[in-house]
């Protein structure tokens, strides 16, 4: 088509050519672009809803409008990654998935149309690994540049067992996702609110001095470490422990509670 375009054309054979290249650039844009592999309209089948119902404790304190928004939310995500195991004979199992996933739906249910786009790649073990970047032994890890979530499957499996301590790794590291993925440039970046945000960091900065003082404190001594870690295992408590985080804390609970648009303290008094 466009062969026969130039040929019959009486204008400067240059433009067209110029023109001819411009369309090849574009074309080969088209066709190298990632496709997307989004399944938000649809729905979840019977059997990751069976997961969801077993596993899933704070899938039952949803009522059912809650319930399908956090279905769409974990199908969309499972969709969305390539699941890699390390150190398994087997391939991720879907089990796996839909919990991690699930868990990524339990931070994102007041931003039901993101997915952590930046983080391509989900890495599962299945306990306690050493890290080839830090050599030391890790329950999980986020990497930023290469876009990558490492979860130790017994620790993250630990984490929902024991659902009143404030630990749990997979809250942990996709809050570390969340919090990077609002910084990367891309269709996802600056989600968070920017005010709150703002509010946010002047709160967890004075937080973070007081730990390192050893002034007393509501959270466990890890949080003083740096403001990505603080906010990470205020994550935790505001999940596990949201009573208590709002009685000791009300201000920054409350600034938390409006960066993730949602309110647990809220769900757990009813």
């Amino acid at each position: 088509m466009l062969l026969t375009l130039l040929l019959k054309s009486e204008g400067p054979p240059l433009e067209f050519m110029t023109i001819a290249i411009a369309i090849g650039v574009v074309y080969a844009l088209l066709r190298d672009r990632k496709p997307v592999k989004r399944a938000l309209s649809k729905g979840m089948g019977p059997e990751h809803k069976a997961i969801l119902a077993k596993y899933a404790i704070q899938y039952h304190r949803l009522n059912d409008e809650g319930k399908q928004r956090m279905e769409r939310i974990t199908l969309a995500f499972l969709n969305e990654k390539e699941w890699i195991g390390a150190g398994m004979d087997n391939p991720v199992k879907e089990e796996q998935k839909v919990m991690i996933s699930a868990c990524a739906a339990q931070l994102l249910m007041g931003f039901p149309d993101l997915v952590l786009e930046h983080f391509e790649r989900i890495i599962v073990y299945p306990d306690t690994y050493r890290s080839p970047k830090s050599g030391r032994m890790h329950q999980g890890e986020v990497r930023p540049k290469p876009g990558i979530i490492i979860i130790s499957w017994e620790d993250f499996v630990h984490g929902y067992a024991h659902s009143r301590d404030a630990h749990n790794v997979g809250l942990h590291e996709l809050a570390h996702a969340l919090w990077f993925e609002d910084m990367i440039e891309n269709n996802e970046h600056r989600f968070l609110d920017r005010r709150l945000l703002a509010s946010w960091n002047r709160q967890a900065t004075a937080h973070v001095a007081r730990i390192k003082q050893r002034e007393p404190h509501f959270f466990r001594d890890y949080a003083g470490t740096n403001q990505a870690e603080f906010f990470s295992v205020a994550v935790e408590y505001f999940f596990e422990l949201p009573i208590e985080f709002r009685k000791a804390e009300p201000e920054l609970y409350e600034t938390l509670a409006g960066l993730l648009k949602q309110d647990p303290a809220a769900q757990r008094s009813v």
